[in-house]
């Protein structure tokens, strides 16, 4: 079956639940106030859920006589907020995460060796080995490593094990002949936009950077539908584990793309999944217009992934002066101007939101001139609501320009708690104020989407909220939060991760809140996160899930 001739699905092939919810904390979240600010609305004692959508809210008894007969739900005490959103993630990355060699926490590269070295025992020689995780940042030294140990330990079967931020791999003897990279061919040139790391005797290293990855992750054997559908479910129900009810999923690939409409179509998608397309390998204008118009209020194709430059963990996020600590490189930009022009125009030309990767403040100021020209173009653009991804790096002269654009942040809190070790050695004192700054971006901008990019970060929401609110790792290190000036509130955390969300699909008028006229979503938790702020933020990190609704139905119990 093609992508483009997929049909539009019912909403009556995932049916929802009438409920009458009542007995605890019911917080229906944000709204802005006449100073501009996001602050938390009241809470409400019960709420009447019919067919998926709150008719009513008010006294329980009340409620009870106008939808007589309606399933009760009792919270008991616990906590309801509204569903929280992840607003840039991958359900397959995930998914695949949990097959994979482990390598999240890795504090030395012989532990890493180790771990792989024992799943290679129950593999047949020539197999290939996959992981994922390392981060050199990590271990003594914080140097890349060369390939010779891992291979010396591995020496029968082809390693590929990705960086943490998926931007660089380490691959060992085996994959790095497999891909031609040896003998004669060690000296090929780097690729545009990527980057082959080399010792001394100009041998590769088994580093290979953005791009330069393609030159081994071509000879992976090609995944079967079987396989992503079983690793796509695992990601799904990870997700709603931790209380995500819906995923922007960034880089959803045809195949990926035809089990997400297999699974709508069975009634077996519980969670919400708005998909963006990889753009880079863009489709034509027609197709894509074929494509806006697939799927529904419970998956649906919203827009574009494109991606300019790569990781500042890898150094290879495109900066506008030299990275304070390799002088002379300034990481990889993957577009000339007028290719990233053509991409955007090619976006606004269908009709489908661009989505666009840019980490460093020469990928920010790329994309956001490639904005400004293809909206005096096509001025409905605008009204497409560009998003600017990741925007870790963001010049200060740009700053007011994300508001004059109509530009939307989607912004990942773990990230600067990840990156704080080591953030200030890549770009220098000065250039680091405008990194990971959520306050001044809020403050200049559109709403915030906030997500996690799982599996780059852990997809847990909570823990991004409570980056947000501390700016501190969940060891509560730097003391104090690092750069605390960019902390925000309760109500302005969660606002990203449900009214900003929403925002950034353009559906703050159905979701993002609970009120009446809205699409019933929630996150039930065993405290209330509107009452914490940054002394007591660390609370989240032990709060548990025990409830994700989607329209209406119970889609995870962890009571």
């Amino acid at each position: 079956m093609s992508i483009v001739s997929l049909a539009l699905f019912g909403a009556a092939l995932i049916p929802s639940q009438d409920l009458l919810i009542f007995g605890g904390t019911i917080r229906p979240g944000v709204h802005e106030s006449l100073d501009g600010r996001l602050v938390a609305l009241e809470p409400v004692q019960a709420m009447l859920v019919q067919d998926g959508w709150i008719v009513a809210v008010g006294e329980v008894d009340e409620l009870r006589r106008q939808g007589p007969e309606v399933p009760e739900l009792d919270l008991e005490g616990m906590v309801l907020i509204p569903g929280l959103q992840d607003a840039h993630g991958h359900l397959l990355g995930l998914g695949e995460m949990l097959e994979q060699v482990n390598l999240v926490g890795v504090e030395s590269y012989g532990e890493l060796i180790r771990r792989v070295a024992a799943a290679a025992k129950d593999l047949p020689p020539g197999a290939w080995i996959q992981g994922r995780g390392w981060d050199q940042t990590r271990w003594p030294g914080a140097e890349f490593p060369h390939h010779s140990a891992l291979s010396e330990a591995v020496p029968d079967n082809p390693v590929l094990l990705e960086r943490i931020d998926g931007h660089a791999v380490l691959v060992n003897h085996a994959a790095l002949d497999k891909a031609g990279l040896l003998g004669a061919k060690s000296s090929s040139p780097d690729p545009a936009g990527g980057r082959i790391l080399r010792d001394p005797a100009g041998q590769p290293t088994g580093v290979l950077i953005d791009r330069a990855m393609g030159h081994v992750t071509r000879w992976l054997p090609p995944a079967k539908e079987a396989d992503v559908r079983r690793r796509m479910l695992a990601g799904v129900q990870k997700a709603l584990s931790v209380g995500l009810c819906c995923v922007h999923d960034m880089g959803t690939d045809r195949l990926s793309l035809k089990v997400l409409a297999g699974l709508r179509q069975e009634g077996q998608l519980p969670l919400r999944v708005a998909a963006y397309l990889p753009g880079n390998s863009l489709l034509g204008p027609g197709e894509l217009l074929q494509l806006k118009n697939l799927g529904d209020h419970r998956f649906r194709v919203a827009g574009v992934k494109l991606m300019v430059d790569g990781a500042l963990g890898s150094r290879g996020a495109w900066l506008l002066a030299d990275y304070e600590d390799e002088p002379g490189h300034r990481g990889l930009g993957r577009f000339e101007d007028q290719d990233i022009l053509r991409l955007v125009r090619i976006c606004a030309e269908a009709q489908m939101q661009p989505a666009v990767h840019a980490i460093g403040d020469a990928a920010c100021r790329q994309v956001l001139d490639a904005f400004g020209v293809v909206q005096t173009e096509i001025p409905s653009l605008r009204d497409l609501r560009p998003r600017l991804e990741h925007a870790q790096v963001v010049a200060a002269g740009d700053w007011h320009r994300l508001r004059a654009l109509g530009v939307i942040p989607s912004m990942q809190p773990t990230h600067a708690t990840s990156d704080l070790r080591w953030a200030e050695q890549r770009l220098g004192a000065d250039r680091v104020r405008g990194a990971y700054a959520w306050r001044r971006l809020h403050s200049a901008t559109s709403p915030l989407a906030f997500g996690s990019d799982f599996p780059v970060e852990r997809p847990e929401p909570l823990e991004g909220i409570y980056a947000a609110m501390t700016r501190q790792d969940g060891k509560g290190q730097p003391s104090g939060g690092w750069l605390p000036d960019q902390r925000l509130s309760a109500a302005e955390a969660i606002g990203a991760f449900t009214r900003g969300a929403a925002f950034a699909l353009g559906e703050e008028n159905t979701r993002g809140v609970l009120k009446v006229g809205f699409a019933f979503d929630g996150t039930v938790l065993d405290l209330d996160p509107f009452e914490l702020d940054a002394m007591s933020a660390e609370q989240l990190l032990q709060a548990r899930v025990l409830l994700t609704l989607v329209d209406g139905e119970i889609a995870f119990d962890g009571r």
